[in-house]
């Protein structure tokens, strides 16, 4: 069960870039969040796609936030944009 309902779906990342075998789900969700901003950003909150790293921390400084740099995955979440 998520915390929230922005969360989408989880993507590997290798050398802090999405996986190619995952870049598409990324970017088509990009695409879906673009458009409908465009056709109803007058009638709702316009909305954005966050990529969250996750994997091992190799210090306490990463305790809340991984660099996507340093992650070995990443979950995907569509956030309203304030």
């Amino acid at each position: 069960m998520t915390r929230t309902n922005a969360y989408r779906f989880t993507v590997r990342m290798v050398d802090g870039k999405v996986h190619t075998d995952d870049q598409a789900s990324v970017d088509g969700l990009r695409t879906v969040v673009k458009l409908a901003n465009a056709a109803f950003g007058d009638f709702e909150s316009k909305k954005y796609v966050k990529l969250q790293g996750r994997g091992p921390r190799p210090s306490l400084r990463y305790h809340s936030s991984l660099p996507l740099s340093m992650s070995t995955s990443a979950d995907v979440y569509v956030y309203e944009r304030h």
